[in-house]
C-alpha cells in the first residue's frame, strides 16, 4: 500500500452508487465543507435530482469517471453490491476507498488494496428512509475499520463534523454489531406492524393502530433515553403477571402461529433485563419461563 497524501476538508471525494444513504451522505459532507467532486447512480432521475442538490459536483452513471478525480472514494451500495462495485474500478495508489457496509470487512474492497489503494469502512448506524436524510447523521455512531492510521484518524475527525462520533470494530464483530442495529430498526418496524394487526379484532385496522400506538411508542424511546435499562421496560413481564402474559399469548397466538411463537420467543430473550428491576420474582421468572417455553414448542 502506497502512503496516502495528507487528507483535510479539501480531498477531493466521489461518492460511489448514491442510493439513500450515499445522497444523504453527499449532501451531509458538502454543508460541512468537505469537497465533493462527484456522485454516481445508475438512474437518470436521480442523477437530476442530484445535479439540483449538488450543483458544484459532478453527477454521473459512470464508476470509473468519478473514481478518476477523487482521493477518497465512497461506495454506498449495498452489501451485497459494494465488492462488485469496487472490482469495476481501476484504482490507484495513494487513493483511500471506503465502503459504508455494515457486515462486510474491509477486506472486501481487495481490488483496491492489491492496487495499493489504502481502505476502509465507515458505516453509519442510522436509518435513511429518503434521500434527504443527512440531517439525521447528527449523533450517530459510525463503524470504522481502517488499514491506514492517517484514513481512520481523518474518518474520525469528518464523523465529528458531521456532528458523530466513530468507534472501531474488527471483522468478526460485524455480524453481531449489524444485527443488534437491525433488531433495533427494521425488526422494531415490522414487530410494530404486527402489533398494530393485532387491533383488527376491534375493527380497527393497521394504519390507523399504528397511529394510535405511536405515542406509546415516543414515550418508550424518551424512556430508555431517560432512564436507560431496566428501568425502561415495563409491563407485565416486569411485574411478573403470568395470567397477563398468558392471556397476550394466546391472543398473539390466536392471531397466527408465527405471531405467537415470536411474542415468546421476545419475552424469553428479555426477560432476564426485566429482572434486573427487581421486581420480578424468583418463582414467576420460572412460571413465565416454563409457560412460554411449552407453549412455544408447540
Amino acid at each position: 500500500m502506497s502512503p496516502l497524501p495528507e487528507l483535510n476538508k479539501q480531498s477531493t471525494i466521489a461518492i460511489l452508487a448514491a442510493g439513500r444513504l450515499g445522497s444523504s451522505l453527499a449532501i451531509a459532507l458538502t454543508n460541512a465543507g468537505y469537497n465533493v467532486a462527484a456522485v454516481t447512480s445508475r438512474r437518470a432521475d436521480h442523477r437530476k435530482w442530484l445535479a439540483g442538490q449538488l450543483p458544484d459536483s459532478v453527477i454521473v452513471d459512470n464508476l470509473q469517471t468519478a473514481s478518476n478525480v477523487a482521493n477518497i472514494v465512497f461506495i454506498t451500495g449495498t452489501d451485497a453490491a459494494v465488492e462488485e462495485i469496487c472490482n469495476q474500478v481501476e484504482w490507484r495508489s495513494h487513493q483511500a476507498v471506503v465502503h459504508c457496509a455494515g457486515v462486510l470487512p474491509v477486506s472486501a474492497l481487495h481490488s483496491a488494496s492489491d492496487s495499493g489503494a489504502a481502505i476502509a469502512g465507515f458505516h453509519p448506524l442510522q436509518t435513511f428512509p429518503r434521500n434527504e436524510s443527512h440531517d439525521r447523521l447528527a449523533d450517530v455512531s459510525f463503524a470504522t475499520e481502517a488499514s491506514n492510521r492517517d484514513l481512520y484518524k481523518w474518518l474520525e475527525a469528518l464523523a465529528t463534523d458531521l456532528g458523530g462520533s466513530t468507534f472501531p470494530i474488527e471483522p468478526s464483530q460485524r455480524a453481531a454489531y449489524h444485527a443488534s442495529g437491525v433488531m433495533a430498526c427494521g425488526m422494531v418496524a415490522g414487530w410494530i406492524g404486527v402489533a398494530a394487526e393485532m387491533w383488527q379484532v376491534l375493527g380497527i385496522n393497521r394504519e390507523e393502530a399504528l397511529k394510535r400506538l405511536i405515542p406509546l411508542m415516543r414515550a418508550t424511546i424518551d424512556a430508555l433515553d431517560e432512564s436507560g435499562l431496566p428501568n425502561a421496560m415495563t409491563g407485565p413481564f416486569v411485574r411478573g403477571d403470568v395470567d397477563t402474559i398468558a392471556a397476550h399469548h394466546a391472543a398473539a397466538q390466536s392471531k397466527s402461529k408465527e405471531t405467537g411463537t415470536a411474542y415468546a420467543a421476545l419475552a424469553l430473550a428479555s426477560l432476564h433485563i426485566a429482572k434486573e428491576q427487581g421486581g420480578l420474582s424468583d418463582s414467576a421468572f420460572q412460571r413465565i419461563q416454563s409457560l412460554l417455553s411449552n407453549e412455544n414448542q408447540t
